[in-house]
């Protein structure tokens, strides 16, 4: 045998040795994940474990640092799983899928970032998952992005919680990094939970604008460009019985009612503006070259 064929036996010797240290570590991963949970109990922690802001963090640096010809999608996917293992140890933890036309494109959107191992279920009601939410401890909703002209879209549900009432908020928008196996037929999802967001550096609020029907969406797209904000129109909905108008934004950055800029907008909308409702915000999704490893 040739002196430069690599010997099979050391080689899988070499791979053995690393995936026994590779277990190792996430053995010690665990138990200092079972010290959080026991901190988190003790300081009175939220209904739900999970943490998307500093998930979307971790799962950021590992993009940037990644080297090498696996695919960045294919580790973070590896990290996902991980990640959401651990918080299912923490406390309750599943997810209710809402796919009105029975596709398999949510299910396989909640499996890719929620992991293998979280219980799932599959509803064609968004009501229902939201009440699912509200009333269920540890359960994330997982909801068909918001769409122009729907005819009974679930995004207003959110907007009509009495200020101050803690109940299901927008997480995630998913996907939020690519999958090495497809794009879910060109679906996108929000996932809700009872949940406080969190900023994570790179983030999007998504806030209803309630007005008076004369109001456009043009008109309230300048009005917060002038406030200071980059906006993004999602959705209208017209309020008929109410002649109100329901207009939809995404928004960069992590915003508060409490923003300046929002103060400045209330005052230049004037008796036009009836409410404003924060809807939840969210980590940016993986800038599209990360998952190409």
């Amino acid at each position: 045998m040739p002196n430069d064929i690599p010997d099979l036996d050391s080689l899988r010797s070499q791979i053995d040795a690393i995936d026994a240290e590779l277990h190792e570590k996430i053995v010690q991963r665990i138990a200092l994940i079972d010290q959080v949970a026991q901190a988190k109990q003790l300081s009175g922690g939220g209904a739900v474990a999970m943490r998307p802001n500093r998930e979307a963090n971790l799962v950021r640096n590992l993009a940037d640092r990644h080297k090498g010809q696996l695919q960045t999608a294919t580790v973070v996917r590896i990290w996902r799983e991980l990640i959401n293992g651990a918080t299912a140890l923490q406390g309750p933890l599943s997810v209710a899928v809402c796919a009105p036309e029975r596709s398999v494109g949510y299910w396989d959107m909640a499996r890719n970032h929620f992991g293998s191992s979280v219980p799932m279920t599959l509803h064609t009601s968004p009501s229902l998952v939201l009440r699912m939410v509200d009333d269920e401890p540890g359960v994330i909703g997982l909801l068909p992005f918001p769409q122009g002209g729907e005819d009974n879209p679930w995004w207003p549900a959110l907007a009509s919680q009495a200020d101050g009432q803690v109940g299901p908020r927008v997480i995630w928008r998913l996907p939020f990094f690519a999958s090495p196996t497809g794009r879910f037929e060109q679906l996108e999802s929000l996932a809700v939970a009872k949940l406080v967001p969190e900023a994570s550096g790179d983030d999007a609020t998504l806030m209803a604008v309630e007005t008076d029907r004369d109001v456009s969406l043009a008109r309230a797209v300048d009005q917060l460009g002038k406030c200071g904000f980059t906006v993004h129109p999602l959705a209208v909905q017209e309020q008929e019985a109410r002649q109100q108008r329901l207009q939809l934004f995404e928004m960069d950055g992590m915003i508060s009612h409490e923003d300046p800029g929002l103060v400045k907008f209330a005052d230049a909308m004037g008796e036009g503006l009836f409410r404003l409702s924060i809807l939840g915000a969210y980590p940016k999704a993986l800038s599209g070259d990360a998952g190409k490893g």
